[in-house]
């Protein structure tokens, strides 16, 4: 019986683990072609690598980074807006992360 609650115990545990996983390609790294992408979001190297660290650090405090190119390029700021509250985001850092996503969507 305490070997069945053990087991029963790690599977849960097992389970929970990794439905915290994130993918990590869901967060591309800021690359030089990465950049040159992002001027055309009129976004440069500090505020992509500023919206990087903002999606990685505190997106996962809530959930696993989404899957970016799942959504729409033009849905993507609404929606790092509508989130920022959950993840105390002042206006720059939401147009830092909104910035990333909309370059990262566009790779």
């Amino acid at each position: 019986m305490k070997f069945l609650l053990g087991l029963v115990a790690l599977l849960i545990g097992g389970l929970l683990f990794a439905s915290c996983q994130s993918n990590p390609a869901a967060a591309p790294p800021v690359t030089e072609a990465f950049i040159q992408a992002g001027l055309r979001a009129n976004a440069d190297r500090q505020t992509l690598a500023e919206g990087r660290r903002l999606f990685l650090n505190r997106c996962i405090a809530c959930h696993a980074l989404p899957e970016i190119a799942r959504y729409d390029r033009e849905r993507l700021p609404g929606i790092v807006s509508w989130m920022s509250d959950r993840a105390h985001l002042s206006r720059e850092q939401q147009d830092a992360v909104a910035k990333y996503l909309v370059t990262a969507r566009s790779q």
